[in-house]
């Protein structure tokens, strides 16, 4: 089955190793492999179901090559499997848990990793050589220091809540660390080690895409190595935590596991396994089973090597001829190494060597499920039918032989021809999947998982796109490379459309599946995002925030919008803040309008632009509208400067003294007045504004009044305001002060504001009522 540097040692001398390991290692037979079974295996894709039913053989054959077979039963390792790029995952379902042995500091580094604060400089080279040398000191220092693990100095057992919780966190729900405290003697499926280096190798909210590529850089120069890149596809990274420990008493048995991720090669691999066993005896001169590392090392073999072939790389496995040599009083043998047969391309032949006098029956037998394919007896003698060719396998298989003469020394061979005339098998046409059914949104980028392969290797594959009925005229998508099975589309408008994913290999006639996506539509958004603004920077937005205005002049507005449905058509309307309200039909992705103010005011305009699919997004800016002729405001008193008003000293009140009277001057053509003078002052506090100059002036016929200028606070300049006066009953007052610093506007960041948290257009402004004095609108 793997290509190998040779056959091995004589069947003879490994028949007598394995009696000596029988009644000198452990008093119990073991043997390499069990294949009269289906293993229980899941293996399950939502968007690829047929791809996980052809990789659930190959997890069945992974766990019948690793099971070792006891007096007291069988003891399969743990196999599970993950595949990023068609969705599947595979495990087998034993009961058995496994002690981690070091594998638990890969799940020590993602604990570390999971908590809100980062490594520290101090954990850094600890975390550095627990992963790169496997070093269990400073794996202990982590797991007692950092995570609250272990035993403290009196010998209990800390609860562990950090580990705990990072497992929860994580779904890995078999996992719990052992209950004397020992890190190595954490226990474990290989199914929760698949969903820790899935957390590893993809997005998540338990570890984050900083932390995820610190990790897995650490990953793939971990030493030491094995299992994981076991016959993994050529050309692919592989990122893994090994781990082996003693089982402990005298009979030499040890533990050994690994996990890791695979990723890269020709053909885009991204999977994540998981291989874990117990019970091998580490004898250098006895081969696998008895040696745990190559025991790790053939049942990964098989999980590679499958979603190889799986993608069209049918190179894995050679195909050399297995023996099978009758030499025990128990009168049968079996080939310990599957014998991969691949669908219309190989063909398997059986040869007996029967003496006269002997009858063999031969069995060939599916090692992944258990199941006896073909059979038959080869009669000893001149006219013994001593040969058998079976055709149209797919799979891997054994030859099982029995005889009722043992000692005899029968013999059976299998092979595996390539090709040929005697092949009646024709070419079969491709497997493909065009994924799930997808949702998402108009404009937004979709992943394509499609899946295609062939038994003569990867078919060329194309994806093509068909609107449906609920689809405006007009609408497109875009593949963003339609000759690969793996890509992304993105679709200019909501509705449905039919994603086909055809697949040819130059002999069939093509092959289709299809798959439906729902897009739904996105309203248009005024706040056009940082890369929408750099390419749009020619539409210039007006009016700006604080724009002033004469009253009587034209406003004209230009609001650029984005809207990832660029197939949409979209209306602008408009509210002016002063009673009037105007509709237009969008320029482009540009609301585009204007209007004349005849009264002095503060106006905040309203824009509502709303697709064909009745999404809607808005915008606000306020404009100022003056009128020298509107008339002029004086005022003087003084008000209660609450608590919070003063940002520096939020505790502190007293008396806020204001005085004001502020006016335009005869011909003057504004916006800045000719003539007056702001002050406020907070007693007994330090605050002081004094107005230096003056920007705008605005009178309502509503005896509103609004000032804007720059001054000094206690001195300093560098300040800008707004003083808000209302000539009603009772008289109300509000000064805004901000730093200059900050804006040429008020905005978030204040240094005075007698009314926190009410708008700074002079209709919502909500002034204060004074407490002495009084505001007068001269007009």
């Amino acid at each position: 089955m793997a290509k190998s540097t040779g056959k091995g040692l004589p069947k003879v001398v490994i028949a007598v190793a394995a009696l000596i390991g029988t009644l000198v290692v452990t008093g119990q037979p073991a043997q390499a492999g069990e294949y009269d079974r289906k293993p229980e295996v899941t293996c399950t894709s939502e968007r690829h179901p047929e791809f996980a039913d052809q990789m659930a053989d190959f997890v069945r054959l992974a766990v019948n090559v690793g099971t070792v077979v006891r007096l007291e039963g069988l003891r399969e390792p743990g196999v599970a499997f993950y595949d990023h790029v068609t969705g599947t995952e595979c495990y087998s379902t034993t009961d058995t848990f496994f002690e981690t042995g070091s594998l638990v500091k890969a799940s020590i580094l993602g604990a570390l990793l999971h908590r809100p604060q980062d490594i520290s400089d101090a954990e850094r080279p600890l975390v550095e050589k627990m992963i790169l040398e496997s070093d269990n000191d400073t794996s202990l220092r982590l797991w007692r220091e950092s995570l609250g693990c272990g035993k403290d100095d009196s010998g209990n057992v800390r609860p562990c809540t950090l580990f705990r919780q990072f497992l929860e966190a994580a779904g890995m729900d078999h996992t719990y660390p052992d209950d004397e405290g020992a890190f190595g003697d954490t226990h474990t499926t290989a199914r929760d080690q698949v969903r820790l280096f899935r957390l590893f190798s993809s997005a998540n909210p338990v570890i984050n895409e900083t932390r995820r590529t610190y990790a897995l850089g650490l990953l793939r120069r971990a030493e030491p190595r094995y299992g994981v890149p076991s016959f993994a596809p050529p050309g692919t990274s592989h990122a893994l935590k090994v781990g082996f420990s003693k089982l402990g008493g005298d009979n030499k048995e040890w533990r050994t596991n690994v996990a890791g991720h695979v990723s890269g090669g020709g053909q885009g691999y991204d999977y994540v396994t998981a291989f874990l066993s117990d019970r091998n005896e580490e004898i250098n001169h006895i081969p696998w089973p008895f040696n745990g590392i190559a025991r790790i090392n053939k049942v990964a073999e098989q999980v590679n090597c499958g979603i190889r072939e799986l993608n069209g790389d049918n190179t894995c496995w050679d195909f050399e001829d297995e023996d099978c040599f009758i030499s025990s009083p128990l009168g049968q043998c079996r080939t310990d190494r599957p014998l991969r047969s691949h669908r219309s391309q190989h063909w398997v032949r059986v040869e007996i060597g029967a003496r006269l006098g002997s009858t063999v029956h031969w069995k060939l037998v599916d090692a992944a499920n258990g199941i006896v394919v073909d059979e038959g007896d080869a009669v000893g003698g001149p006219t013994c039918a001593c040969d058998k060719t079976v055709h149209g396998l797919y799979g891997s298989y054994i030859l099982k032989l029995s005889t009722n003469a043992p000692f005899v020394g029968e013999t059976g061979t299998i092979y595996n021809h390539t090709g040929g005339p005697q092949d009646p098998d024709p070419d079969q046409p491709p497997v493909v999947s065009a994924g799930p059914d997808l949702t998402g949104a108009e404009g937004q980028t979709i992943e394509l998982s499609g899946f295609a392969n062939d038994d003569q290797g990867t078919p060329a594959v194309e994806w093509t796109v068909e609107p449906g009925p609920d689809v405006d005229a007009g609408a497109s998508c875009v593949i963003a490379n339609p000759t690969v099975a793996r890509t992304t589309v993105t679709c200019d408008d909501d509705g449905t459309f039919t994603l086909k994913l055809s697949a040819y290999d130059g002999v069939n006639a093509a092959v289709g599946d299809e798959a439906r996506l729902t897009l739904t539509n996105v309203a248009p958004a005024t706040e056009t995002p940082r890369a929408a603004r750099a390419a749009r920077a020619a539409v210039a937005r007006t009016p700006e925030p604080w724009q002033v205005f004469r009253a009587g002049t034209s406003v004209s507005l230009s609001l650029p919008f984005t809207d990832p449905g660029a197939n949409d058509t979209h209306t602008c309307l408009t509210d002016w803040d002063d009673g009037t309200t105007s509709s237009r039909t969008a320029t482009g992705l540009t609301c585009q309008d204007s209007h004349r103010y005849t009264r002095p005011g503060m106006y905040t305009i309203r824009t509502e632009v709303t697709d064909d699919d009745t999404g809607s997004g808005d915008h606000e800016v306020m404009v100022i509208v003056y009128d020298p002729d509107a008339g002029f405001g004086t005022q003087g008193g003084w008000l209660s400067s609450p608590a919070g008003a003063i940002t520096d000293a939020p505790s502190a009140s007293g008396k806020g003294h204001f005085q004001s009277n502020v006016k335009y001057q005869p011909h003057d053509e504004g916006p800045e007045p000719g003539n007056g003078k702001v002050s406020f002052r907070v007693d007994p506090s330090t605050f002081d504004l004094e107005s230096t100059t003056l920007e705008w002036l605005v009178v309502t016929p509503d005896d509103k009044i609004a000032v804007k200028g720059t001054g000094t606070v206690n001195g300093k300049t560098g300040y800008g305001f707004v003083q808000y006066s209302y000539d009603a009953d009772p008289d109300r007052v509000r000064l805004v002060v901000w730093p200059l610093s900050a804006g040429a506007y008020p905005q978030d960041t204040l240094t005075y504001d007698n009314v926190r948290g009410a708008g700074f257009d002079l209709d919502v402004a909500r002034p204060q009522e004074i407490a002495h004095g009084s505001v007068q609108a001269h007009n």
